[in-house]
């Protein structure tokens, strides 16, 4: 008789959940308060980078250009890019403070009221930032930095895909394209962690289960009242 071995399989993002969960408190606080303080120092550094990018490079006085000099930081360059990367930076900066936040006070904490509360606040944050600040930021880049007006042409389609029509899609509409899918990959990045996050401690492998201790007649002991 050929006995068969039968291999449990996970999921590699159900393994990763799983490892999330199993943290030990030392390390979650170090990669926590990390998070934290790499969080804050770089969103200083990206608010005084945009705002020092922000500058024109040159002016006009008395009807001639000349170049504005800003002292000691006239060697932070300026323009719309330079600008944009600063507003990522931001960005990323914000979301190692929340993240930081979670893994300090929540992650594989006892939830009471008060931690269940934080943890809400520290969501309701995260969704203002992704379907409010962002997008709203984006459009107001693209308008004013970038120019992107529905003046001004993107793309010509090719006439041959037109019927011989010209066809063309100004910076307007692809400003607006590129805001309609980012709202489209946040919701369904945001329903896939959720999902990922329902099954954080599914993900155990075999030799991370405790064995229930069995009486000297096979059955599970169980610990009652005394």
């Amino acid at each position: 008789m050929v006995k068969r071995s039968c291999t449990h399989t996970v999921a590699p993002e159900q393994e990763e959940m799983y490892r999330l969960a199993e943290l030990k408190d030392r390390r979650r606080k170090t990669i926590g308060w990390g998070l934290l303080l790499t969080g804050f120092v770089t969103l200083i550094l990206a608010v005084w980078w945009i705002h020092f990018s922000s500058f024109p490079e040159n002016e006009i006085v008395d009807g001639e250009i000349v170049p504005v000099v800003l002292d000691s930081f006239n060697w932070v360059p300026r323009g719309a890019i330079w600008k944009g990367i600063g507003y990522l930076a931001a960005f990323a900066a914000s979301q190692m403070l929340l993240l930081g936040a979670l893994f300090v006070w929540v992650l594989n904490q006892k939830m009471t009221w008060a931690r269940a509360a934080f943890a809400s606040f520290i969501t309701w944050i995260e969704l203002v930032m992704l379907f409010a600040m962002v997008p709203s930021e984006w459009l107001n880049f693209a308008q004013t930095d970038l120019d992107w007006s529905s003046q001004r042409v993107a793309i010509v389609i090719p006439p041959f895909l037109v019927l011989g029509n010209e066809v063309d899609l100004s910076y307007a509409a692809l400003k607006d394209s590129i805001s309609m899918g980012y709202h489209i990959a946040i919701l369904a990045g945001g329903g896939i962690f959720a999902l990922q996050l329902q099954k954080m401690y599914q993900g155990r492998p075999p030799s991370a289960e405790k064995p229930q201790p069995k009486s000297p007649y096979g059955r599970p002991l169980v610990k009652g009242d005394t």
